[in-house]
């Protein structure tokens, strides 16, 4: 390899890493929305830095960013701002915008930063096959959905609460781009998610004054009943693969 041709790598591999970083921008002027009460800007900027997280990582394989920055943690530098992004604004979220009773305002946000901080410690957070093992740490996701809803406090509550019990049952989330098997489909699906929830985001989940509105919703109920269904579909495989072993265990 010539001169020339490593330092365009090097420069390639420090532009994935500038790419990445700048999603820790987009999470910072979300939280200037959010202090500027403008909860709508503030997951306009969430869904720019889910939209980079979501092709940093095929851009690094792709420019070999592991080979011309040896001295630099990909992984370690996506995690950073996966945590910025994913659990300390959601949490700075609950709290700002009231999201649950008065009493629980410090408490909830606490339990999610803790439980997020050892999720993100574990080295085994995840299968063999690249599967989430428990609910993951996707607050932002949570977050998005009880805004557009509406729900009351306590409802909020019950939702954030029954998801952080989640967190402890091992049960596969899908990775949307790490799951080999799913990978085609669920890249399609995501895709298909990330437009049809910011047209709600932009127009209220509640408006529909046209096919186009209809349609989108449909794509948007779609596209989670996906993710939904492959979790219950891999929680049946879970449960009657172990009933399958057990029963041969005991036949032998």
């Amino acid at each position: 390899m010539n001169y020339f041709n490593r330092n365009l790598n090097i420069l390639l591999a420090w532009s994935v890493h500038f790419l990445t970083c700048s999603g820790l921008i987009a999470g910072f002027f979300a939280l200037i929305c959010i202090f500027k009460n403008d909860p709508t800007s503030a997951f306009l900027f969430l869904g720019l830095a889910l939209l980079i997280d979501a092709i940093d990582g095929s851009l690094a394989r792709k420019f070999k960013v592991k080979i011309f920055i040896k001295n630099i943690d990909g992984r370690m530098l996506d995690s950073v701002i996966d945590f910025f992004n994913y659990i300390i604004i959601p949490s700075v979220m609950i709290y700002w915008f009231k999201l649950v009773p008065v009493n629980f305002e410090f408490i909830i946000p606490s339990l999610i930063l803790i439980i997020s901080a050892i999720s993100y410690s574990n080295s085994n957070v995840m299968t063999s096959d690249n599967f989430y093992k428990g609910f993951p740490c996707v607050w932002n996701i949570l977050v998005f959905y009880l805004y557009i809803f509406d729900f009351s406090q306590i409802f909020n509550l019950l939702l954030i609460s029954t998801f952080i019990v989640l967190k402890f049952i091992p049960i596969k989330y899908i990775h949307p781009l790490r799951v080999e098997k799913y990978k085609k489909y669920s890249f399609v699906f995501m895709f298909l998610w990330f437009f049809s929830s910011l047209k709600i985001l932009l127009y209220s989940f509640y408006s529909l004054n046209s096919y186009f509105d209809y349609l989108s919703l449909f794509v948007w109920t779609i596209s989670n009943l996906y993710f939904v269904v492959l979790t219950i579909y891999e929680l049946y495989n879970q449960i009657f693969r172990n009933i399958f072993l057990k029963i041969k265990k005991f036949n032998i």
